[in-house]
């Protein structure tokens, strides 16, 4: 769990930092792809600009000649330069389309806000897992390792493992996981799910 302080009456100055910091620390920084992407991309603005340079001086890049490359692209059996061109191509589609969804689609830590009018508090997902399965267990009585929590974006999954024979009332756990997040106000409010495994457990 973290958190950063700030005033008991926040001002907006300090709400919007707070707000800042959260987001921070529930989201995954895109800072290393943004300097991969540019990286590629002036690599490749470097080897067209020096290949252009050279063509105009006439002169030649370790000992090779980029027009003579290019004649001798251009007399390729006939199909291998569209093979080429289409996997070259294929390849940066694929690439483009990697960072195209890396920069759209979201990618958070495995994190959630917990509301405060005094404190930037985020807590981390298995924390939350923990706690709902403890209360799950609480409420029917199941032994420790009779629960297991897991919480996605907007779900908590509780799964409830009784010993064979063992009647759970799934109603009264659900209650008491919903009481645990009622009490933390977790943002982005989550979804409460428990559900009993038919199999059961063998104790013994």
């Amino acid at each position: 769990m973290s958190g950063g302080p700030a005033a008991t009456t926040l001002s907006a100055d300090d709400d919007r930092f707070v707000r800042r910091l959260v987001r921070r620390e529930t989201t995954v920084s895109r800072s290393a792809s943004v300097v991969v992407a540019m990286t590629v991309l002036l690599l490749v603005a470097v080897a067209v600009a020096t290949a252009a340079v050279v063509v105009l001086l006439d002169q030649r890049i370790a000992g090779i000649d980029p027009r003579t490359t290019v004649d001798a692209a251009v007399r390729a059996p006939a199909g291998l330069v569209d093979a080429v061109v289409i996997a070259t191509g294929a390849a940066l589609a694929v690439l483009g389309l990697w960072f195209l969804l890396h920069g759209v689609l979201p990618a958070r830590r495995p994190r959630h806000a917990v509301r405060s009018t005094r404190l930037g508090v985020v807590v981390d997902d298995e924390v939350l897992a923990s706690a709902a399965a403890r209360a799950a267990r609480s409420a029917t009585r199941l032994g420790p390792d009779a629960a297991v929590g897991s919480v996605g974006r907007r779900t908590l999954d509780v799964v409830l493992l009784p010993a064979s024979g063992v009647d759970v009332d799934a109603a009264a756990a659900t209650a008491a996981v919903e009481r645990e997040l009622a009490a933390v106000e977790v943002a982005p409010p989550l979804t409460t799910r428990v559900r009993v495994r038919p199999t059961g457990r063998i104790d013994g």
